[in-house]
């Protein structure tokens, strides 16, 4: 089942279009550019290999599939392309797409070569692993875990890198913790089949049911915060209203009558739960309208004003 999707990057890709096209500068067109792009591939990679995993899991009732999740916890700052939860417990997945062609190194790093351009990226699996202990810390912390799973070590967090189908890559055999997204299902399966019976045991024991799956996701999803980059600022180029998309009527947002928030012109206004008894008495409701830039902007409207 899929309880969070990628979140819309149409705001921001249109956002540098519009800067692009009012910028007078041509180097600054040309990093305009190359963040417009970085962007563009980056969310096509990931819903790419979204839709390989929603088509394995979308109707299934012991996988839950969460899309693009940013923690923040602890003054630490955890990014997650794809999180799988059952009652085994939870696997990271990192998305990596790149062009030309790419060569996972003996230490993990990632070299690739464009043309007559060589970069070098550091070890994914890595970064995802020192995210892991940022969620696992989390959730450590969230009192979800019942004292028996706790004493065994916490829920069991696992990572892997997924690498688009269409990446081109010069080894015979990918490394322990990299896959093509296109396979990663079926070799998974076959890996919880050829689970050895001491594994079986240990996850045996730290088992817990659908249900618990479930609260473990929800309180994920809460704690997820977008990351709204400010390009405007970032290049220097002043807003004009007249390019700023605002919808007059006080109507709910929906995802076909989407509002700008007024105050900064950036957020989009969406639908928030109330959590405390304080903002319940303010909206007089069990939900109210905020940005979606929150806390950088904390404007909020009451859903019948």
């Amino acid at each position: 089942m899929i309880l969070k999707t990628i979140d819309d990057k149409k705001l921001q890709i249109n956002t540098l279009k519009d800067l692009l096209f009012r910028s007078n500068s041509e180097s600054q067109k040309k990093l305009i550019s190359k963040d417009l792009n970085m962007l563009k591939v980056g969310d096509e990679a990931e819903q790419e290999n979204a839709y390989y995993l929603d088509f394995a899991f979308e109707k299934s009732k012991n996988v839950i599939v969460l899309h693009d999740i940013r923690l923040e916890y602890k003054r630490r700052i955890a990014q997650f392309d794809h999180i799988l939860i059952s009652r085994f417990g939870i696997e990271l997945l990192e998305t990596k797409s790149l062009k030309g062609s790419m060569t996972i190194n003996l230490d993990g790093s990632i070299t690739q070569v464009v043309s007559t351009t060589t970069n070098t990226y550091p070890n994914p699996l890595e970064q995802s692993k020192r995210h892991a202990l940022v969620l696992k810390e989390f959730l450590d912390d969230s009192s979800l875990v019942s004292k028996r799973i706790e004493f065994l070590g916490g829920i069991e967090i696992s990572s892997k890198v997924l690498i688009h189908p269409k990446t081109t890559i010069t080894n015979k055999e990918l490394p322990d913790g990299f896959e093509r997204a296109d396979s990663f299902v079926s070799k998974r399966d076959k890996e919880i089949d050829s689970i050895g019976i001491f594994n079986v045991f240990k996850l045996l024991s730290k088992l817990y049911n659908i249900d618990k799956a479930k609260e473990i996701a929800q309180v994920i999803i809460d704690a997820h915060i977008p990351l709204y980059f400010d390009y405007a600022k970032k290049f220097r180029i002043k807003k004009e209203e007249v390019n700023v998309q605002q919808v007059s009527s006080k109507k709910v947002p929906t995802k076909n009558n989407e509002r700008f928030c007024p105050r900064c012109n950036e957020g989009r206004l969406v639908i928030k739960k109330i959590k405390s008894k304080k903002a319940q008495e303010k909206y007089n409701n069990d939900a109210f309208i905020g940005c979606s830039l929150y806390p950088k902007c904390r404007y909020t409207e009451n859903i019948n004003s």
